[in-house]
């Protein structure tokens, strides 16, 4: 990309790295975006990334060793009106507690 658009490797590593949508590595085969913008941290965000992280053993940014999970924290995702919300693959779940999402992850993984 760099030699095509004639720009040093360096400023399309800081464009990849700045956005969410780009990414290094392909992510899990459900990629899950837990939002943490203030809306949903007001409501149990922030303590519902944790809770996935921990059920899934890897932190924000990783996927499971068997390329089936990711997690991304995610600022906005505009769903605050259902916070906390998530989107898996391309699909939005609202109000999402940390029991739903044990429910989701156990269903993904059959």
């Amino acid at each position: 990309v760099a030699d095509i658009c004639e720009v040093p490797l360096t400023h399309v590593e800081g464009v990849v790295t700045f956005y969410t949508m780009f990414r290094l590595k392909p992510p899990g085969k459900y990629h899950l975006q837990v939002c943490t913008c203030v809306p949903c941290c007001l409501v149990g965000g922030t303590e519902l990334l944790e809770h996935t992280e921990k059920i899934l053993d890897i932190h924000a940014g990783h996927t499971t060793d068997d390329g089936v999970f990711s997690i991304e924290e995610m600022e906005c995702i505009g769903a605050c009106s259902f916070a906390p919300a998530i989107i898996v693959n391309e699909d939005y779940h609202e109000q999402v507690t940390p029991e739903k999402m044990d429910k989701m992850i156990d269903e993904l993984r059959q």
